[in-house]
C-alpha cells in the first residue's frame, strides 16, 4: 500500500515538473528571444551567469535545485539557505572552457529571527586569458592585448514562512568588460523549496537573472534567464543515517535554448564522504558529470567541507574540442 501511494505521489510531482515547464517554454517571448524552443545561445549575454559555482552541485550534474541545503543553494536556490542554522561559507574554482577561469565566494548567516530568517552575500568573477587585437589589414596581431573581465555581486534574503516553505529574494549587481566597453546591469532572483510532507520528499523552483536586456553598441541582448524546477527526496535511508541516497530530477528552460533536462544523485557514508554522478539531457557538450566530497565535523555544529566534481565533454565529429571542465570548492559552518 505504501509503495503504491509513493509511486502516485511521485508520478503527480514529475507532471507538475514537466507541466510547469511546458507553461513557461509556452510564454510568447517578444524581442531577440521572440522563437521559443530555439537554440539561439548568442542572443543573450552575461553568459557567465549560466555557469555552475558549487562542486557539490555540479556533481550531481547541476540538479540541486530541490537539493539545495546548504551554502550552495545560494547559486542554484536561495531558498535552500533557510537550512543554515548559524554562519555558512564557501570559496569556488571553475577550470572552464578555453583557458577561462571562475572564481567565487559566498557566505550566509540566520539571523535567529522567529522565521529563520537568513541573509546572504555573494561574487563571482569571471578573467579569461588575454587575446591580442587582429586586425583585416594585419592579421597577425597589432601587438595591443584584449582584456575580457566579469564580475555579479549579490544580496539575498531568505524567509522561512513555515516549518516547511521557504522563499527566496536576490539582487545582483553585474558588470561586464569587454576591451573598452563597460556594461552595468542589475538582476534578480527568486527561490522556493517546499517540503510535501510525504516522506521527505520536497519539491523546489528557481528563477534566474531576470533583468532588463541590454545594448552595447549596436549589439542588443537579453539577460541570460534561467527556470529550474526540480523534485527530490531520499530513496534509500534518510538523511542523518550511516548511508542514504539522494536523487533530484529537474527540468531546466533558458530563454535562449531548447528544454533540458537534470538529473543527479548523491550518496552519504556516515556524513563523512560523499559520491555524486549527474546527467545533463540536451547539452551541446556537457553530459555526464561525478564528484566526490569529505566533510570534517568540529564540536558545537562546526564542519569543514571540500568537494571536487569532474565532468568530461563531449566530442565533434570524433574531434575533442575543450578539456573537461574541473570545479573544486572549500567551506564550512560555524
Amino acid at each position: 500500500m505504501k509503495k503504491s501511494v509513493f509511486v502516485t505521489v511521485l508520478a503527480l510531482a514529475l507532471g507538475l515538473l514537466l507541466s510547469a515547464s511546458e507553461v513557461f517554454a509556452g510564454i510568447e517571448w517578444t524581442g531577440a528571444s521572440a522563437i521559443v524552443g530555439t537554440k539561439k545561445v548568442n542572443l543573450s549575454g552575461m553568459q557567465f551567469l549560466k555557469v555552475g559555482q558549487s562542486a557539490r552541485a555540479a556533481g550531481m550534474g547541476d540538479a540541486f535545485t530541490a537539493v539545495a541545503d546548504d551554502i550552495n543553494a545560494m547559486y542554484y536556490n536561495g531558498a535552500g539557505l533557510s537550512h543554515v542554522k548559524r554562519l555558512a561559507y564557501e570559496v569556488n574554482y571553475t577550470q572552464w572552457l578555453a583557458g577561462t577561469e571562475l572564481y567565487s565566494m559566498a557566505v550566509a548567516w540566520n539571523t535567529g529571527s522567529a522565521r529563520s530568517e537568513v541573509i546572504g552575500l555573494s561574487i563571482l568573477t569571471q578573467k579569461p586569458e588575454e587575446m591580442e587585437e587582429t586586425t583585416i589589414f594585419m592579421p597577425g596581431g597589432t601587438g595591443q592585448k584584449i582584456q575580457v573581465s566579469q564580475m555579479a555581486v549579490g544580496a539575498v534574503y531568505v524567509v522561512k514562512f513555515t516549518d516547511k516553505f521557504s522563499f527566496s529574494g536576490k539582487l545582483n549587481y553585474i558588470q561586464q568588460k569587454l576591451y573598452t566597453q563597460t556594461t552595468t546591469t542589475f538582476s534578480f532572483d527568486v527561490g522556493s523549496y517546499f517540503y510535501t510532507g510525504f516522506r521527505s520528499m520536497r519539491v523546489a523552483m528557481a528563477f534566474k537573472n531576470f533583468g532588463p536586456d541590454k545594448k552595447v553598441k549596436d549589439y542588443a541582448f537579453n539577460m541570460p534567464l534561467y527556470y529550474n524546477m526540480g523534485i527530490a527526496g531520499e530513496i534509500f535511508g534518510e538523511k542523518g543515517k550511516p548511508f542514504y541516497v539522494t536523487l533530484d530530477i529537474e527540468s531546466a528552460f533558458a530563454i535562449d535554448y531548447e528544454q533540458r533536462y537534470l538529473f543527479g544523485a548523491e550518496a552519504w557514508v556516515r556524513d563523512r564522504l560523499a559520491l555524486r554522478a549527474g546527467y545533463k539531457h540536451n547539452f551541446d557538450l556537457e553530459q555526464y558529470t561525478v564528484g566526490v566530497g569529505v566533510k570534517q565535523p568540529f564540536k558545537g555544529n562546526r564542519a569543514v567541507t571540500v568537494d571536487l566534481a569532474y565532468a568530461p565533454l563531449k566530442e565533434k565529429g570524433g574531434v575533442k574540442l575543450f578539456d573537461p571542465v574541473l570545479r573544486l570548492s572549500l567551506g564550512g559552518t560555524f
